[in-house]
């Protein structure tokens, strides 16, 4: 029986990829066109902070795609109406303490689909990495 050749990710999440397909991964990924997939067109981000929240959208969504909130929650509930005007569904919230717990809440109680996910599984990805 044939061995299953691992996928990209697979690769990435074992650590197993040696420098020139890191290169190469990292290549593809600043370029124009870097080969992704939009699974989700109706989905938007959040980058929980303890002092602020940084939400993006799709740049056709909003003049503006990429706002801060704060954390209280006025704000919260400000997020989610945001998120409402710019026809979201989706919502992936990153956060590695427990910041995030009101505003999945809060979130949830509107409706949305929240998905989490873990900051640090980001590392590994080429590219610079800002909150913004």
């Amino acid at each position: 029986m044939a061995k299953r050749r691992m996928s990209t990710f697979e690769r990435l999440k074992a650590g197993r990829m040696n420098r020139a397909q890191r290169r190469e991964l990292g290549r593809r990924v600043a370029a124009s066109d870097p080969e992704l997939v939009i699974v989700h067109a109706d989905a938007g981000g959040i980058d929980v902070g303890n002092e602020s929240h940084f939400v993006a959208v799709p740049p056709d969504r909003d003049e503006n795609p990429v706002r801060e909130f704060g954390c209280w929650t006025r704000a919260l509930n400000e997020i989610a109406e945001w998120l409402r005007s710019c026809r979201i569904d989706t919502v992936t919230v990153q956060a590695t303490g427990v910041y995030w717990i009101a505003l999945y809440d809060v979130l949830e109680q509107h409706g949305f689909r929240v998905v989490l996910v873990n900051a640090q599984h980001t590392r590994n990805v080429p590219g610079r990495k800002t909150d913004v």
